[in-house]
């Protein structure tokens, strides 16, 4: 989590929070017909606006597995090749090839933010900020033989 997230997430938390805290000081002050009455009224509300909201996260929790991971080559200097290979239901056979090329003259000069797929997310394969002079190759879910030459 990035700081800026983390920012969000301590300001969300203290929003509800200090929203709750009011709430019980206004049901607390209240008669007892009126806090039930606005119960009411909140827990009504609560429920309309909850019933979208779950009907949204059950269509994202339904979207195929590939959508939520990639593969992604980003701010990188790579002075040879990239294979990535991934969701192959069959062998897969990478062949030996020499890579004659020069080492790169330095590292990147900035790497951004992650891109739409990042470490930790499932299936996802990522390189992001590398500087390499060879191949990188990266296999993930081969349903028969891998077969890597070098």
């Amino acid at each position: 989590m990035t700081g800026v997230q983390r920012t969000v997430v301590w300001a969300a938390v203290l929003s509800v929070g200090v929203l709750l805290v009011g709430l019980g000081v206004f049901v607390g002050v209240t008669r007892l017909d009126d806090a039930d009455k606005w119960g009411s009224v909140v827990g009504a509300l609560v429920a309309v606006l909850g019933l979208p909201l779950t009907v949204y996260g059950v269509v994202l929790a339904r979207r195929p597995s590939s959508a939520t991971g990639g593969q992604s080559v980003t701010s990188s200097v790579i002075g040879g090749g990239v294979t990535q290979v991934r969701e192959v239901r069959g062998n897969v056979r990478i062949g030996g090839t020499a890579w004659p090329v020069p080492i790169p003259a330095g590292p990147p000069a900035a790497v951004p933010g992650p891109g739409t797929a990042g470490p930790g997310e499932p299936a996802s394969q990522a390189v992001t900020g590398a500087w390499t002079a060879g191949p990188v190759q990266q296999v993930n879910d081969v349903g028969g033989d891998a077969d890597i030459d070098r």
